[in-house]
């Protein structure tokens, strides 16, 4: 036998992708599973929320907004630079500084001197409410802190002066447009016209601002521009007497630049000596690198000469052309053709003259260096013989420059600062505050403030979230049963069926008879067919015990049922009301004075019904109820009970004992074939009902059965089959059920019993 390695390999990666798309498939079954259930809560505490906010914004104050654009420049500083660079990029410190500038306290108690602010009612000081007076006394309690009533020191604002800055501060908003340097500034006001004048009263501060800072700034440079120069001018002057001294003193004189001849001569041989060895020093490299080029057969356009000698492109652009023309000649005819031939003698001719060239234009540049030698060593003489003739006036002549420096030093400077002070004389004279208003201030019409549609619709959503959050944290706090999956994830043990919960005009257990098409008369006869197939055996009818965690979890209710749906589809049924402490089998069908279960247990006789139709239903009722039923099951009358009705009946069904009644529940699961475990919807809790489930013997359990689900898909008959089963017409009581109180015959043991 050969393995396939690869496919188990692959196998686990398949499963683990499957069981992944299942896993996210069942997260979104989960969440509209979960969005179904609490859609009503949720879209309740959405539209009170929507309400609340709605009520909210009637009563609120309304705010209207007006706003001003302003472009920010740096003011000029003359006429003349206005209209200049339109196209400059705004400075973006700059511009962020006016920002904090419009912001400022200064300018904002500037605008409330100007509007008188502190007559308009909504920039005043509003009485704070009862909460966040208690704040401030509980804190000065707290602190130890004083009412804070003092004087205010002197140069400061009034106190309502500094309310109304306060207000109005938290009354705008500056922002800057982008990158740009337009500057928007917002008001929001009680009313439209309040907002407009704000606005406008704002942009008309900040730019009064702006130039009174300007003007002061020009004024205040002039003024030092002008000290300083006085004090400079006094020292060109002294300067320059100095010098004048000087020259007197020493014998000096000079043409009319104030060079004297000895030094013109020797600055202007210095000049051409300096000059004259340039010019050899590049001869010089010239002529050694083309030698080299020469003797190396280098590449001769690398030479500056070659490169403008018109021969010499003329020879080269030939043997390119004749290059060209061999190339192709080779790759045609043969190496002993005459015309190959003949264009490579003239190829070798022109190399031949192109190389002459070249030794020419070397020999040209060795005579150019001699040349420049011989002019260098004639220039050094005639320059040591200038500079022994004035080497007398060097010493006088140094100080002389020495002077000369300093008053040239002085005069610049004092040059410098009179053309500041013109500058600053014009700024004083022009001064522009560099603001233009780009779109002025409007009239709102509508308010800005509250948004209606923004509240209610946020308010809404958080309705709306508050009512998933009540969800989410019922269902973490839910211990119960909600679907199928939790019950065998907690119990271990498969869902047999999942019987959806009644409607109100529902009744059982004449549902069945009534509406055998209905959901819940399909569930329970799937249920009863699967239990009915894995358990019948020739000659023997299987009996199924149906229990569950506790009371109220309607076990008698789909005992009955699981009866009467087999009784209609041709079975004899025995159905038993095993629990003998509440008997509600009993009460469902109005039989508590008949004979039944505890008397048959007790002594009373039994024998099989004398005549046994088809589809008969006969229900065993409690009988006489004890205090201590467990001594009645306990009865060996039991197993006699339960063998002979396996050999009448097509079926036994018990409605026992809730497990809490541990004794009773175990003696009846012991003559039982089958347990059947109920826990209902969103009542049952898990950890009782896996406790409850430990003390039933694991091998007879056929399944659990999740009662009370809610109709949905997840019942797997939803709303499809609804439709399915809502079209189909109700049958009403068409079939007449054999229903009695037990079939078999009681014979009584002793003669002094009071049931016959």
């Amino acid at each position: 036998m050969t393995h396939t390695p690869q496919a188990h390999s692959s196998a686990p990666q398949q499963v683990r992708q499957m069981s992944d798309e299942t896993s996210l498939a069942e997260v979104f079954r989960q969440s509209l599973r979960f969005l179904r259930r609490y859609l009503t809560l949720i879209l309740a505490m959405g539209l009170l929320g929507a309400f609340l906010a709605l009520v909210a914004s009637q009563t609120m104050e309304r705010l209207y907004k007006s706003t001003v654009q302003l472009m920010i420049d740096p003011p000029a500083d003359s006429p003349i630079k206005a209209d200049s660079n339109p196209l400059q990029a705004p400075d973006t410190g700059y511009v962020d500084g006016q920002l904090l500038l419009i912001g400022a306290e200064d300018t904002l108690i500037e605008v409330v001197r100007r509007g008188n602010l502190t007559e308009v009612p909504f920039f005043q000081s509003k009485q704070p409410n009862i909460m966040v007076r208690a704040i401030y006394g509980l804190k000065g309690m707290i602190l130890g802190s004083g009412s804070g009533g003092g004087g205010l020191p002197e140069g400061v604002p009034d106190r309502a002066t500094l309310s109304a800055k306060n207000n109005l501060d938290e009354a705008i908003s500056v922002s800057r447009e982008g990158d740009t340097n337009v500057i928007s500034i917002s008001v929001r006001a009680n009313s439209p016209a309040l907002a407009y004048s704000i606005a406008n009263l704002m942009a008309d501060t900040y730019k009064d601002i702006r130039l009174t800072q300007r003007r002061e700034a020009a004024r205040e440079l002039s003024d030092w521009i002008e000290v300083r120069a006085e004090e400079l001018r006094q020292q060109v002057a002294a300067a320059e007497q100095a010098v004048t001294d000087y020259r007197i003193a020493n014998g000096l004189f000079a043409d009319e630049k104030g060079i004297s001849l000895s030094d013109q001569q020797l600055t202007e041989l210095n000049a051409e000596f300096i000059s004259s060895r340039a010019d050899l020093a590049q001869k010089r490299a010239a002529l050694r690198r083309a030698r080299e080029v020469f003797a190396t057969g280098g590449d001769i356009r690398s030479l500056p000469e070659a490169q403008t000698s018109e021969i010499i492109i003329e020879l080269r652009n030939q043997m390119l052309l004749l290059e060209l023309r061999e190339r192709d000649m080779s790759a045609t005819a043969s190496q002993n053709n005459p015309r190959l031939t003949q264009v490579r003698q003239q190829y070798q001719a022109i190399r031949r003259q192109l190389d002459n060239e070249i030794s020419l234009l070397v020999d040209t540049l060795a005579n150019e260096v001699e040349t420049l030698e011989s002019r260098t060593e004639l220039l050094s003489e005639a320059l040591s013989q200038a500079g022994g003739q004035s080497g007398v006036e060097t010493q006088v002549g140094l100080g002389l420059r020495q002077l000369e420096r300093v008053a040239e030093a002085y005069r610049q400077h004092y040059q410098r600062y009179l053309d500041s002070a013109g500058l600053a004389a014009e700024l004083r004279s022009f001064a522009t505050s560099g603001t233009q208003i780009v779109t002025s201030a409007s009239v709102p019409l509508n308010p800005f403030s509250p948004s209606v549609k923004v509240m209610v619709i946020l308010s809404f959503i958080l309705g709306s979230m508050a009512a998933i959050v009540i969800g989410l944290a019922r269902d973490a706090l839910d211990t119960s049963f909600r679907s199928a999956q939790q019950v065998e994830a907690a119990l271990g043990t498969k869902v047999r069926a999942l019987i959806p919960m009644l409607e109100a005009d529902q009744r059982l257990p004449n549902l069945i008879e009534e509406e055998p098409q209905s959901l819940f008369a399909e569930t329970i006869s799937v249920l009863r067919f699967m239990l009915f197939s894995a358990t019948a055996r020739k000659g023997r009818a299987p009996t199924f015990l149906i229990t569950s965690n506790g009371p109220d979890e309607g076990k008698t209710s789909i005992a009955s049922t699981l009866a009467l749906s087999a009784s209609l589809a041709g079975q004899n049924v025995l159905l038993i009301d095993g629990d003998l402490r509440r008997a509600g089998l009993t009460t469902l069908y109005n039989m508590e004075d008949e004979v039944g279960f505890a008397d048959v247990l007790q002594g009373s006789g039994w024998a099989a019904p004398d005549i046994m139709g088809k589809g008969v239903l006969d229900v065993l009722p409690a009988g006489l109820v004890t205090d201590m039923p467990l001594n009645a099951l306990e009865s060996p009358r039991l197993g006699h009970l339960l063998e002979l009705a396996r050999q009448t009946y097509d079926l036994i069904v018990i409605d026992g004992p809730p497990v809490a009644h541990l004794a009773d529940c175990t003696i009846l699961s012991e003559q039982s074939d089958q347990l059947l475990f109920v826990v209902r919807w969103g009542q049952t809790l898990r950890d009782q009902a896996a406790r409850a489930l430990q003390r039933l013997p694991r091998a007879k359990l056929a399944g659990v059965v999740l009662n009370g689900c809610p109709p949905s898909e997840e019942n797997g008959l939803g709303a499809t089959y609804r439709l399915y089963s809502g079209a189909a017409p109700k049958l009403g009581k068409l079939i007449t059920l054999p229903t009695r109180p037990f079939g078999g015959a009681f014979l009584p043991t002793d003669p002094g019993d009071r049931r016959a």
